[in-house]
């Protein structure tokens, strides 16, 4: 029995100091929860806190330029009113627009002016650092600094400068009354120049449209293909005007008229009229087209100029050479502006040559088109060789219908096809080498071909002449007008073989 009591006495006193040990582990243990909740806070404040209702003008002063924002003062104020389903309460504030002063006659953004002067008067704070000796290591002072000056309708004001990035955190570092603050919630606007707010959309070409009306009365509308029915590139790039018109009656729908007579139709036409449909600036650089300002940018004389009309819609537009970073500087029609582009968006007309925008032949009329080949000599002589299309029944179908072409010579007699083909090849594979200016006399003539045509358009007519102090080239004429410097050789290869098809011979 004395045993059994001396043992739990002892289990008493262990279960006592173990008791005492864990008290003691939790009075001394630190608030956690306590602790984790405050560091986990950050603290923030409003360094300005107004409505921009009270703003009367908020000046900016930067690197870049100064520049004040007031009120539109069009009657554009709207009221805006909010209301709760829930609660059926409603409540309403008034809503001010601004714009640049100095500049409300340009297409401002508004809303990004707006958004601007409603960051000034509302700016959330996410760091206060105090009052700070060295305001330079921050940006807070010297040439580098914004100053915001905000004037309010009461008569009081804020004021404000906008320092470097904060290197630690996101957002730059602000003072204000003394105390230095990094914010993340203001316009990017503040440090540049007012361009900055104006819209960078320069134009957009309207689509063709068709509207059809079915059997039933109900209308439809579909987008056409757009068409550049004209186009004239010039400027300190090209030699002499380049003038393309739309011609539907061509095989490409496109001729050059100036400064030669030739087909267009290449990619670099097709890329032309991409780039012409649409155009928007990455920036505007300057307001009031001036003589100065035009020489500041490269535009008293420029690289390029082209004049357009697309879909009935008519634009002029004309860029400077590319600066260092390959982007140029372009002003558009009547609008008052300067703005620089990339190069990607202008380069494909800035930087086009006529070679670029002919094709590489004198002239390439289809066979199936071509209803009469005349081809007049030096001394006179003339072949000619006649087409007829006769239907093929066995390849035509409801919906189309396919020609053989049946060829006569000019003294009637027959001409095989595979004869002809491949001559008639001959004749459309005369590569133009160059489009240089070149002296001739036209009615010296070496060779004449005269194309008609099925559909009774007018014909179309390639001379080749002998060019002045060029032993190797001659001359291509197109309806009258310089097309270019073709071979010699592949002209008198053409001659040799004439004589033979028109007896109906092979000319391979």
């Amino acid at each position: 029995m004395k045993k059994n009591i001396r043992y739990l006495i002892i289990m008493l006193a262990v279960l006592v100091v173990l008791g005492g040990g864990a008290a003691v582990l939790l009075l001394t243990q630190p608030a956690a929860d306590e602790d984790a909740s405050s560091s986990s806070l950050v603290a923030s404040e409003m360094v300005t806190d107004r409505e921009t209702s009270e703003v009367a003008t908020v000046t900016v002063e930067n690197p870049n330029a100064s520049y004040v924002m007031v009120p539109v003062d069009d009657g554009t104020a709207t009221s805006s009113e909010e209301s709760s389903s829930s609660e059926e309460s409603s409540s309403s504030s008034t809503s001010v627009d601004f714009t640049i002063d100095g500049y409300q006659s340009y297409d401002v953004d508004i809303s990004q002016v707006t958004a601007a002067v409603n960051m000034a008067v509302s700016i959330e704070a996410s760091k206060n650092l105090g009052e700070q000796e060295d305001l330079a290591q921050f940006g807070l002072s010297g040439v580098g600094a914004a100053k915001v000056d905000i004037q309010y309708t009461d008569g009081t004001s804020d004021s404000f400068v906008m320092g470097n990035e904060a290197g630690e955190t996101s957002g730059r570092y602000l003072l204000k009354d003394g105390v230095v603050y990094i914010t993340a919630s203001y316009s990017s606007g503040l440090l540049e120049t007012p361009f900055y707010f104006f819209e960078t959309d320069v134009y957009t070409v309207a689509d063709r449209v068709e509207e059809t009306v079915d059997s039933e009365g109900s209308s439809s509308t579909s987008t056409l293909e757009d068409v550049l029915y004209h186009m004239e590139l010039s400027g300190a790039n090209a030699a002499e005007p380049i003038v393309i018109d739309y011609d539907s009656s061509k095989v490409s729908s496109y001729l050059i008229t100036q400064p030669v007579m030739a087909e267009s139709g290449t990619n670099t036409l097709t890329e032309i009229a991409t780039a012409l449909k649409s155009l928007s600036a990455q920036a505007v650089v300057a307001a009031g087209r001036t003589q100065e300002t035009l020489e500041q940018y490269g535009l008293a004389e420029p690289y390029a100029q082209i004049t357009f009309d697309m879909n009935g819609e008519e634009h002029t537009l004309a860029v400077s050479e590319a600066n260092s970073s390959g982007n140029r500087y372009l002003i558009a029609d009547d609008i008052d502006l300067v703005y620089e582009v990339t190069g990607d968006s202008v380069n494909a007309w800035a930087e086009a040559g006529l070679m670029d925008l002919r094709m590489s032949y004198v002239w390439l009329p289809n066979i199936n088109n071509v209803s009469a080949l005349t081809m007049r000599v030096a001394d006179g002589t003339e072949y000619r060789f006649d087409v007829e299309q006769v239907v093929n029944e066995e390849d035509s179908t409801e919906d189309k219908t396919v020609y053989d072409l049946v060829v006569t010579n000019g003294d009637g007699q027959s001409v095989d096809y595979e004869n002809y083909q491949p001559f008639y090849q001959m004749v459309l594979s005369q590569a133009v080498l160059s489009t240089d200016a070149a002296t001739y006399d036209a009615e010296n003539l070496v060779l004449e071909i005269t194309f008609e045509y099925f559909d009774g358009s007018d014909p179309d007519v390639i001379t080749y002449c002998v060019a002045e102090g060029q032993d190797q080239r001659y001359a291509a004429l197109l309806n009258g007008g310089y097309n270019g410097i073709v071979r010699r050789s592949d002209v008198d290869t053409l001659l040799e073989k004439l004589p033979l098809v028109y007896q109906d011979q092979s000319v391979e």
